[in-house]
């Protein structure tokens, strides 16, 4: 009778182990991939390009923080506006931009760090007041994921109308 029960004991241990090790595993792969948030680090305008000097550029200068132990490339940055329930609803583009390695070298964030990257957008492409309701940057990484930064206020960037 007591050899049944020194038989259960040692069963119930190896399977409390063996759950352990599961549950140890998830959390060291969880911890492994790159969690990247976006956001809004600092904004501005840029006036006068080499091809029109007249013109004004709004100036987003992106933060990209990596919390995971692995780098990540970014593809593709875009700021589009979404509807008022974001998650249900397909943004509109308002404008987006593809890294190439050809033409420029996609930024890489590095692990457990975080990398600022600016994003030019013309004055006039915000024109109508609708469009500028519920900004936000997406930003698609090499490994699929895609990263929604918070909503863009528009006292933070946008210029007074004159």
């Amino acid at each position: 009778m007591n050899v049944d029960w020194w038989a259960r004991g040692i069963a119930i241990g190896a399977g409390t182990a063996a759950l352990c090790n599961v549950i140890f595993t998830g959390l060291t792969y969880r911890r492994v991939h790159p969690k990247v948030k976006v956001s809004l680090f600092r904004a501005g305008t840029r006036t006068g390009t080499e091809g029109n000097p007249e013109a004004s550029d709004y100036m987003f200068i992106l933060r990209f923080r990596n919390f995971g132990t692995t780098p990540v490339k970014v593809e593709r940055i875009e700021l589009v506006t979404y509807p008022k329930w974001y998650r249900t609803k397909h943004p509109e583009l308002v404008k987006g931009k593809r890294f190439h390695a050809k033409h420029e070298e996609p930024p890489v964030v590095p692990a457990l760090d975080g990398l600022t990257h600016p994003f030019y957008l013309p004055t006039r492409r915000l024109t109508d007041k609708k469009q500028r309701t519920h900004l936000r940057f997406r930003v698609l990484l090499s490994n699929g994921e895609s990263v929604v930064s918070p909503k863009l206020k528009d006292d933070e960037w946008l210029l007074p109308d004159e």
